[in-house]
């Protein structure tokens, strides 16, 4: 057996910091213009930046400072950091957090977080409730990107932890539910 592609943690918090978590992330604040696929075709998406790199990881390599910085834009989510780099993140440093908000029928295109095979990718699903009929998935493709390799159900109260390397995309939510497909990062590397 070879180790686990995805490694996914249900129940990561508590009922009530999980409701925390989804209330803050529900607020307004919303900038526009998100997208994960070069082009002009690229389907384009709600985002809120909190800490961390903002371009392709080429600003100061920092945790200590990006650390601060999410402490100083969102003190709920610096907490949920605290607790993930001493459980599933351990030996992690944060080098970005951000959220995705994805409209119906919006799609992100297949990508890479990084080149660096020990760089992770956690995604948190904040939703309070989610069905299969509402889509949404994340899939994780093979280096070529052509085999779907894993498929990680947007569960809510769900980590899912991945290599950045790995090709992966947000797959379109159903036009069925009206709100936004709200996801969580946190991109990190070895402490």
């Amino acid at each position: 057996m070879s180790a686990p592609l995805v490694r996914v943690f249900d129940n990561l918090l508590a009922s009530s910091d999980h409701a925390a978590i989804w209330n803050y992330l529900s607020l307004p604040g919303w900038a526009y213009g998100g997208f994960s696929a070069d082009g002009p075709d690229a389907d384009r998406y709600f985002y809120k930046h909190f800490a961390g790199f903002r371009r392709d990881g080429g600003e100061a390599r920092d945790p200590a400072a990006i650390e601060d910085e999410l402490l100083q834009t969102a003190p709920i989510l610096a907490e949920m950091w605290s607790a993930l780099k001493k459980g599933p993140l351990a030996g992690q440093g944060l080098a970005r957090c951000y959220a995705n908000g994805m409209g119906g029928g919006i799609e992100g295109g297949l990508h890479l977080d990084s080149n660096i095979d020990t760089h992770l990718t956690s995604i948190y699903y904040p939703h309070p409730a989610w069905s299969p009929n509402f889509a949404g998935e994340t899939l994780l493709f093979n280096e070529a990107g052509d085999e779907i390799v894993a498929a990680i159900y947007p569960k809510p109260n769900r980590l899912a932890v991945f290599a950045g390397t790995i090709p992966h995309v947000a797959r379109p939510m159903s036009r069925r539910r009206s709100d936004l497909r709200i996801t969580l990062m946190f991109k990190t590397m070895p402490a």
